[in-house]
């Protein structure tokens, strides 16, 4: 990369995969109402890139709008996040109590007023899709005239694809080091300015303009000081993970009493509650398996010494798990998110994770559970595990959705001892919700769970369409042996039982006879017919506990590590997502009409390509669902961590050099092997699955998976280095496959209806459309 059109393409590529990655981090983490539409923010990026290249010809020179567009985005980011309560109140976000698909965040809901007139939320996702589109049309326009420059399409599009691993690496090296945004867009900055800045034979200077853009690259970085972690604001600590943007509220009631809150992308997270100030209501929540522990008769119960919870957050779980385990006990305590682990150690009152007995553990769970022993474990807990944030800007899928399939809860029973017990609680909010995890506990290990419902007014029985934000359900699943005398006990009084939540006893508790039938007095229940505890006990020391009867699925399917929706009713794409497409189609190609090739600029004689253009658009759409179908596979046999996805991407982009240099060198003249091969790599990926590989020897699952996962890739990559190394006008050719990309992230979603399995079939249908696009041959030229 010596001359300057191979190197300056180089850092463009660089410039736009880096932006492309600041701008999936920082808005969905300010605009709330992002999250309800997945990867919109992604393919608001593909739309921007794609119009900018293919508007490499135009005269005009977009660069130079990209920093008041920059500044102008995060300002109104800003403004939403601000004004984000209120803004709740005029936008309609859907029924939340008829919903077929689940979006944590929507409780705020609640402070919508009677208005005739909703706005609705997808108003607020088109503005800001169009905002981040036209922000990368400068880049874009600046990458396509640079593929234009070099004389090589072999080398140019080599130079592209290290720029863009290049791009993953140094955002990655800011996701491990958790810098934050500030540092992102002044990087950002720093390369539109050299782009704004350097003297090209080709452009005209323009002083003044290049002046204003500096002072809107200015505002751009310190509008994202506020929020970068560097003060506190208003009681507010802010620091970014690899995963969320996380709040710290401190706060103090008027008692005097410290109330700390955890909110992740702008959504309530966790409550670090010190044990001493929880209301016995919520601590039962947290205890309820060694509540059972102390009061069950006899031997029904497991004695519970080897403990696992996965979500152990800021260490509520644990602090409760502490004060009832022996001093000989132990607890994994798996978090995926380093920051809110070291919240949890720095912060946590009760000081958790300072006890010997604990082993902290960051990591993904549904990886962990792989990894565990057999049989070593007494209670495994999934402790309030609902991550609010997608996996990656790829996929419907969200962290924790490999962990509430059903092979995850045989998993879980793989690494139980014979007599232990499984514990899942949450606020599941919907009945359908809590059905489909009953079926999958019961389909795990082959008996039926016990199901809780904690609150003030616990029902009887839980359905299909019930819809109670408030309820705490607890699901305890293991062998009948164990789950079935604890039914029993219920059963014998209706049901229903006011469980002690103190370790110790209240010392009035003497005066009421024992329930369970066991010799554990003074430790005993009120009457049946007593409907409250005595009012005068501060704190009560009761908890209302009851076994709810939880409906059938209906034909619901469960979750599977293939179909791993936990928080979609049924197959098929929600409603929001079809707006959303709509929204999102509609709106690019507006953005496509405005910023069209101007045919005009274009050198007289010159192909228009439109046909190896059509061949690199449905090959970027097969792309897109190949990359998404391996970040979710690899994502399920290594770990849904941030590091197995840019592991995962920059080999993704390795295979694409690998194809584009073996194209530049063997100069394939007929591309017919290429696509026999790839069909062929697709249809073992459709029959062989990658779970096939466990259990084999680290090495051996390591190269069967690459080979499953990334073959296919390697066939494109050919394919497509030889279409673009073809080209006439390389800018065109790139931009469609660009514009091909957004399709596939677009059809993506059918995923929710097929699984991510059968999406291969449409990543086919794609590669046969572009085989069919033209010949399959395709004329010579010098690369």
């Amino acid at each position: 990369m010596t001359d300057r059109p191979t190197r300056d393409l180089f850092l463009v590529s660089w410039l736009v995969l880096f932006l492309e990655l600041a701008c999936i981090r920082w808005f969905p983490s300010h605009v709330m109402f992002l999250t309800f539409f997945t990867n919109i923010v992604l393919l608001a990026c593909f739309v921007g890139m794609s119009v900018g290249c293919l508007a490499a010809g135009n005269r005009t020179r977009y660069l130079a709008s990209t920093p008041l567009w920059l500044a102008g985005a995060v300002a109104l980011g800003l403004l939403a996040e601000r004004f984000r309560q209120t803004l709740m109140k005029f936008l309609a976000v859907g029924d939340r109590a008829d919903v077929d698909v689940v979006y944590f965040g929507a409780e705020a809901g609640d402070m919508l007023v009677n208005l005739p007139f909703r706005v609705p939320v997808e108003a607020i996702a088109g503005v800001f899709f169009v905002l981040i589109a036209v922000l990368l049309i400068g880049p874009g326009q600046e990458m396509g005239r640079a593929f234009t420059r070099v004389t090589s399409r072999t080398r140019a599009y080599s130079a592209n694809l290290l720029g863009s691993l290049a791009g993953i690496a140094t955002f990655s090296l800011c996701s491990h080091l958790q810098l934050p945004p500030v540092v992102w867009f002044a990087a950002v900055a720093a390369g539109v300015g050299y782009f704004l800045l350097r003297r090209d034979p080709e452009e005209a200077p323009v002083a003044k303009s290049g002046t204003q853009s500096l002072l809107f690259l200015a505002a751009a970085v310190l509008l994202t000081v506020p929020t970068s972690g560097f003060f506190t604001l208003r009681s507010r600590d802010t620091a970014w993970s690899p995963y969320y943007r996380i709040d710290f509220h401190r706060q103090t009631t008027k008692t005097g009493e410290r109330v700390d809150e955890l909110e992740t992308n702008l959504v309530s997270h966790q409550v670090v509650e010190p044990r001493k100030r929880v209301p016995v209501a919520r601590y039962a929540n947290y205890a309820l398996p060694y509540l059972f522990g102390r009061d069950l008769p006899g031997k029904d119960w497991p004695e519970i010494r080897r403990v696992l919870v996965i979500g152990a957050g800021s260490g509520n779980d644990l602090a409760r798990a502490l004060q009832w385990l022996p001093a000989d006990a132990r607890i994994d305590a798996v978090e995926i998110d380093p920051v809110i682990q070291s919240i949890g150690k720095a912060h946590h009152p009760d000081t958790p994770y300072a006890d010997p007995r604990i082993n902290p553990v960051l990591n993904d769970g549904r990886n962990f559970l792989r990894g565990a022993p057999a049989e070593t474990y007494d209670l495994v807990v999934f402790a309030l595990v609902d991550s609010l944030v997608l996996h990656s800007g790829y996929s419907n899928l969200r962290l924790e959705s490999y962990l509430f399939t059903t092979e995850a809860f045989r998993d879980a029973r793989r690494v139980l001892k014979p007599g232990g017990v499984c514990a899942v609680y949450n606020y599941f909010r919907h009945g359908w919700l809590a059905a489909r995890i009953r079926a999958e506990l019961r389909e795990a290990f082959s008996a039926d769970p016990a199901v809780f419902v904690l609150n003030e007014e616990p029902t009887a029985s839980i359905k299909l369409d019930d819809f109670a934000p408030e309820a705490f359900t607890a699901f305890l699943a293991g062998s009948e042996n164990v789950i079935g005398p604890l039914k029993r006990q219920f059963a014998a009084h209706d049901n229903f039982l006011w469980v002690p939540g103190d370790r110790a006893p209240h010392p009035d508790a003497a005066r009421y006879p024992t329930r369970w039938g066991g010799t554990i007095a003074p430790a005993a229940l009120p009457p049946a017919d007593e409907p409250l505890p005595p009012v005068n006990w501060t704190p009560k020391p009761w908890v209302g506990v009851r076994v709810a009867d939880v409906a059938e699925t209906g034909g619901l399917p469960l979750a599977t590590d293939d179909w791993p929706f936990l928080y979609v009713r049924e197959p098929g794409i929600p409603r929001v997502t079809w707006r959303g497409i709509a929204l999102m189609v509609g709106l690019s190609a507006l953005l496509w009409w405005v910023y069209r090739p101007r045919e005009g600029t274009v050198a007289a004689g010159t192909p228009s390509d439109w046909g190896l253009a059509g061949r690199s658009f449905f090959l970027g759409a097969g792309f897109m669902l190949v990359e998404t179908k391996a970040v979710v596979q690899m994502a399920l046999l290594f770990g849904s961590t941030w590091t197995v996805n840019s592991v995962v991407f920059a080999a993704i982009l390795v295979m694409s050099l690998a194809g584009n240099l073996f194209a530049g060198w063997v100069k394939p003249r007929a591309l017919l092997p290429y696509y026999v091969g790839l069909f062929a790599s697709l249809g073992v990926g459709l029959v062989v699955k990658v779970d096939h590989f466990l259990g084999l020897p680290p090495a051996a699952q390591l190269a069967g998976a690459c080979l499953l996962v990334f073959l296919p890739i390697a066939f494109a990559g050919v394919i497509f280095a030889t279409t673009f190394a073809r080209s006439s006008r390389p800018d065109r050719v790139f931009g469609a496959n660009v514009a091909g990309a957004l399709l596939g992230g677009l059809a993506e979603n059918a995923s929710v209806v097929l699984g991510f399995q059968y999406l291969l079939c449409v990543a086919a249908a794609f590669y046969l459309l572009s085989a069919l696009c033209g010949t399959v041959s395709v004329p010579k030229r010098t690369a």
